[in-house]
C-alpha cells in the first residue's frame, strides 16, 4: 500500500481540522471525523461494537435526524464486525446497507497477537512481572469532558466500581492473597473527573493505565489488553472484543435500570448479551474472581454464543482485509476520485478569487462594501480562516480593536491551527501595548507556522518586542 499510495498518518491535533484533508483524496477515520467532506472518499472504521444507544438511538441525543443523515450520507465505506453489527450500527446512523463491509476490526489483530505482558512491563516500569493474575477494570463513562452537563446512568460515584459498599483495605488484602494485579483503565472522557480517586487507590497491587501513558510508549490499549487474565466492565463494548481471547468477563451493572432509561442499550436483554456473572457488592466481586481463578471455563458456552453472533472473523487478519477493501474501492472508483479532485480544486480556486477581490476592497478602504461582500460570500460558503481574518481587519480599520480581537478569537476557536489568526491577535495586542499577550500569540503562531515567510515575519516580531 505504501508503494502504491501516498499515505500519511495525522497527529491527534492534525486530525481535528480540515487543513491536511485539503490535499487528500481519501481519508480513513475511527470516530466519525469530517463526515461532511463530500468531495473526499471517507472510510469509517469506527471504534467498537455498538452496545449503547448512539445518535438516533441515544435517548438524550439532541442532534436532529437531518444532521445525522447528512453526516453519514457522505461516508463511503463503514467497516463491520458482522451482520449483527450492521443492524445495531445502522439503527443509530441510518446509513444504507451498501456502505457496510464485514472485514473485522484492525485493532483486534493487536489484541490477538501482541505480547501484552511484555508491553505492560515497558509502560509500567514499577511493575516486575512475577506471574500475577492480571485483571483489567474498564467501565464505560457516565460523565464526559465533552459534555459535562450530561450524566448517564445513576452510578454510585463514591467509589470507582459503583458498588453499594466499598472497602479499599479489604480489596488490597484480597488482591495480595490471590496474587492479583488490578489495572484500572477509565474511559478518556472520565480520567479528569476521577484523578483523586485513582490516586487514592494507587498501590503496588493496583495500577492506573491511561491514554497519555500508552501514547508516550507508542502503544494502543489493544497492545496490552491481552495481558489481562480477566476483564471487569459494565456497559463498555470492550468486552465484545475481549471475547476473542475466550477469557473470563465479570459485569458490574450497578445502575442498569437508570442507564437503560438515560442512555439506552441496543441489545437486550442485558443478561443474555453479557456472558458472565453480574455483581453488585464487593463481597460478590471477590467471590466471583476467586471462582474464575479456579474455573476459567465458567460461562464459556455463553461467551462463545455472543462471540459467534458478534464476530464473523475471529482471526488476526482484519487489517489485511481492510486494506484490500480500500485498495479495491479506490481502483474501482478512480475516475470518480479524479473528478472530485478536479471539482474541489476548481471550487477552492473560485473561493480564493472571490476572497482576493474582497481583500482588494478592504485595502481600498471601502469597508461597507467589503462587509457586504463578506456577507454575500457566507450565503453560499461556510466561514473559513480567511473570512475571520478579513472580518477582524474590518473591525480594526473601524477603530474597534476589541471587536477585532473577539473576531480573531472566534476564528481561532474554530481553526486553532491557523497561524494567520494567531498573528493577527498578536498584532492587535501589540498595537494596544499588551506585549505579554502579543508575545504569547506570536510564539504560538510561530510554533504552528508552515510557511517560511510567516516564520521570518514572526521571528522578526518577537525579536523586536523582546
Amino acid at each position: 500500500m505504501r508503494n502504491k499510495y501516498d499515505l500519511e498518518l495525522l497527529t491527534a491535533q492534525e486530525a481535528l481540522y480540515n487543513r491536511n484533508l485539503n490535499h487528500s483524496d481519501v481519508y480513513i477515520t475511527t470516530h466519525g471525523e469530517h463526515g461532511t467532506q463530500s468531495d473526499k472518499v471517507n472510510i469509517e472504521l469506527w471504534h467498537g461494537f455498538p452496545l449503547k444507544g448512539m445518535a438516533k438511538m441515544d435517548r438524550q441525543e439532541t442532534t436532529t435526524d437531518e444532521k445525522i443523515n447528512d453526516y453519514w450520507s457522505n461516508v463511503d465505506i463503514i467497516t463491520s464486525y458482522s451482520t449483527l453489527y450492521n443492524t445495531a450500527m445502522n439503527a443509530c446512523n441510518g446509513a444504507r446497507i451498501q456502505k457496510y463491509h464485514i472485514t473485522g476490526v484492525p485493532r483486534n489483530d493487536a489484541l490477538l497477537t501482541a505480547n501484552g505482558r511484555a508491553n505492560l512491563m515497558n509502560i509500567l516500569p514499577q511493575w516486575n512481572d512475577s506471574g500475577e493474575n492480571i485483571i483489567f477494570f474498564m467501565p464505560t463513562f457516565r460523565k464526559s469532558i465533552i459534555n459535562p452537563d450530561k450524566t448517564e446512568g445513576g452510578k454510585n460515584f463514591s467509589n470507582l466500581f459503583g458498588l453499594s459498599e466499598f472497602n479499599k483495605q479489604q480489596l488490597l488484602k484480597f488482591l495480595r492473597e490471590q496474587n492479583i494485579m488490578l489495572i484500572i483503565k477509565l474511559h478518556p472522557f472520565e480520567e479528569k473527573f476521577f484523578s483523586k480517586e485513582l490516586q487514592d487507590l494507587s498501590d503496588e497491587k493496583i495500577y492506573t493505565l491511561n491514554d497519555t501513558t500508552l501514547e508516550s510508549a507508542g502503544m494502543d490499549l489493544y497492545d496490552v489488553l491481552n495481558a489481562a487474565d480477566m476483564l471487569l466492565t459494565d456497559y463498555s463494548s470492550v468486552y465484545i472484543d475481549y471475547l476473542l481471547l475466550n477469557r473470563p468477563v465479570v459485569f458490574l451493572p450497578t445502575d442498569l435500570e437508570e442507564y437503560k432509561t438515560n442512555r439506552g442499550l441496543l441489545l437486550e436483554p442485558y443478561e443474555f448479551w453479557t456472558p458472565g456473572p453480574k455483581i453488585d457488592t464487593q463481597k460478590e466481586l471477590q467471590e466471583t474472581i476467586s471462582h474464575y481463578l479456579k474455573n476459567s471455563t465458567w460461562y464459556e458456552n455463553e461467551r462463545n454464543t455472543i462471540l459467534n453472533l458478534c464476530h464473523k472473523y475471529q482471526d488476526a487478519h482484519s487489517s489485511v482485509r481492510v486494506w484490500e477493501l480500500i485498495d479495491t474501492y479506490i481502483q474501482d472508483n478512480l475516475q470518480l476520485i479524479y473528478q472530485r479532485r478536479e471539482q474541489s480544486a476548481q471550487y477552492q480556486n473560485m473561493q480564493q478569487q472571490v476572497k482576493r477581490k474582497i481583500q482588494d476592497i478592504i485595502e481600498q478602504g471601502n469597508l461597507a462594501q467589503a462587509n457586504e461582500a463578506i456577507q454575500q460570500y457566507l450565503e453560499s460558503n461556510s466561514a473559513d480562516p480567511d473570512i475571520f481574518a478579513m472580518n477582524g481587519m474590518l473591525h480594526l480599520l473601524n477603530n474597534d480593536a476589541q471587536e477585532a480581537i473577539n473576531t480573531f478569537q472566534a476564528g481561532h476557536k474554530h481553526f486553532p491551527w491557523d497561524e494567520d489568526l494567531l498573528y493577527n491577535l498578536g498584532y492587535v495586542y501589540e498595537l494596544l501595548g499588551d506585549s505579554t499577550a502579543a508575545i504569547e500569540h506570536y510564539q504560538e503562531a510561530l510554533r504552528l507556522s508552515s510557511r517560511q515567510e510567516m516564520t521570518q515575519l514572526l521571528e522578526g516580531k518577537l525579536n523586536s518586542i523582546t
